[in-house]
């Protein structure tokens, strides 16, 4: 298993290494002197302007081999902007998660719905903005992709779409360290937080692109339904023949992003990018969705998490959201809640590499921020762990890679939604009694062997 898949992975070992960088950050001046501190206002970080300051970050000793995921981003730059106040960005031009305005002194707020529950207005607006982040270049950040960070040179940096910048977040968080299942964003304490950060990120960033400040990620409660509700045309496109979106929808033409397309089996042709997959329910292991009575065992759950602070963990709200503790009544289930659904999506949701390119992942994960939130509602005097049995790359001091500034994997913990500027409204309308799934498409040809880690 070479990525810590929280799904599914195929292939052959990957050594290659890929992220974001600011722009600015990736020219050879900014390189060579290992500096990452934008000029805003006509100095580094805004500071003639009182935004913030270039600032060094503390030095650690770096592993062997180098992954510069841990100690972030360390092997790049030693020194970055530290934002004063309110203002936020890797130049410090951007206001912190719940303010706006020039200075970032007004409050901004806006309220998640539950997908089903957005008026046609709503959502071909969101729908549309997806669109729009998927076909327009990324001003501010680039992809870097490298055989070996520790050979200099050996590294190019490329130009991506917004949505695609996104893709590549996850894909980077998501690969696996040399000789462990361990990686920055999954199997461990992090794991929720990071995923966090990675919605307000987008959120953001779609922002920014179209000017409408009040754009959110909806969330999709996967309670609600026995089948992929979302899957039609209406929203996300429905299934059509091997799983492929339905031609009518414009999600059809949306092309799956990863360095590996000739190792990833969700397509039989390798030589140009893959079209999006779904056949939800179509695998036989991974056939059902999670609960509501799997979400209240879940939420029960005392503690946020217990040692050893991985996919092994008992007892653990964490783990059990995450999907790999499966509940008291488990249905002979492989997967639950987080990792059972990206599993009966079965396709390209349930490959790690690739998840982020189908657009329901991001309602997926918000729907997962949300039980996050009322269980740190419910447990007060939880803690984010502090323990050297947590890997290096997920402790409370950590920085959370691959983002700038930087900030701790514990910074967002006592900080909820409300003050990060969101949340999230209830649903409109009672549960809906369970429905047929109806007709859907043959299933999809995967070439090689699913793998899931449990």
């Amino acid at each position: 298993m070479h990525h810590g898949s929280l799904y599914c992975v195929c292939g052959s070992h990957m050594t290659s290494v890929d992220a974001q960088f600011p722009r600015p950050c990736t020219t050879p001046e900014a390189l060579q002197t290992r500096t990452c501190c934008p000029l805003l206002n006509g100095s580094p970080c805004g500071f003639s302007s009182g935004r913030g300051v270039c600032a060094p970050h503390p030095a650690r000793d770096l592993p062997k081999p180098v992954d510069y995921r841990v100690n972030w981003p360390r092997v790049f730059y030693d020194s970055v902007c530290t934002c004063w106040g309110n203002y936020d960005g890797y130049d410090c031009s951007q206001c912190l998660p719940g303010w706006t305005g020039s200075q970032c002194l007004q409050r901004h707020h806006v309220e998640r719905k539950e997908i089903t529950d957005l008026s046609d207005s709503e959502r071909e607006t969101f729908i549309s903005s997806l669109h729009q982040a998927k076909h327009s270049p990324s001003g501010r950040y680039m992809i870097l992709t490298s055989n070996d960070t520790t050979v200099v040179g050996n590294s190019v940096f490329h130009n991506t779409s917004v949505y695609d910048l996104y893709v590549w977040m996850h894909y980077y968080s998501a690969k696996s360290y040399a000789g462990s299942e361990n990686n920055a964003a999954h199997r461990g304490p992090a794991f929720i937080f990071w995923h966090r950060v990675f919605l307000l990120f987008i959120e953001r960033e779609i922002r920014e692109l179209t000017g409408n400040q009040d754009f959110y990620i909806p969330y999709w409660d996967w309670t609600r339904t026995n089948h992929c509700n979302i899957c039609t045309n209406e929203y996300f496109g429905g299934v059509g023949q091997d799983g492929r979106i339905d031609s009518t929808s414009q999600f059809s033409k949306w092309k799956v992003r990863s360095p590996y397309l000739g190792i990833i089996c969700i397509h039989s042709d390798a030589a140009g990018p893959a079209h999006l997959i779904r056949n939800p329910g179509k695998d036989p292991v991974y056939k059902t969705l999670p609960t509501a009575a799997d979400v209240e065992d879940t939420m029960a759950t005392a503690l946020f998490d217990t040692p050893p602070f991985d996919k092994t963990s008992r007892k653990s709200f964490r783990n059990k959201l995450e999907g790999f503790e499966f509940p008291s009544d488990s249905r002979d289930l492989n997967a639950s809640m987080h990792n059972l659904v990206h599993r009966y999506l079965n396709g390209t949701m349930s490959l790690v590499p690739t998840a982020a390119n189908d657009p329901i992942f991001m309602l997926h994960h918000s729907f997962v921020d949300k039980l996050l939130e009322t269980w740190l509602q419910d447990h007060g005097e939880a803690t984010y762990p502090d323990s050297d049995h947590v890997h290096p790359a997920q402790r409370a001091q950590a920085y959370m890679a691959p983002f700038f500034p930087l900030r701790t994997n514990n910074y967002y913990w006592g900080r909820d939604t409300q003050s990060l500027g969101y949340s999230y409204k209830e649903h409109s309308l009672s549960r809906p009694a369970a429905r047929n799934s109806g007709t859907r498409g043959a299933a999809g040809r995967h070439d090689c062997k699913n793998i899931l880690n449990n």
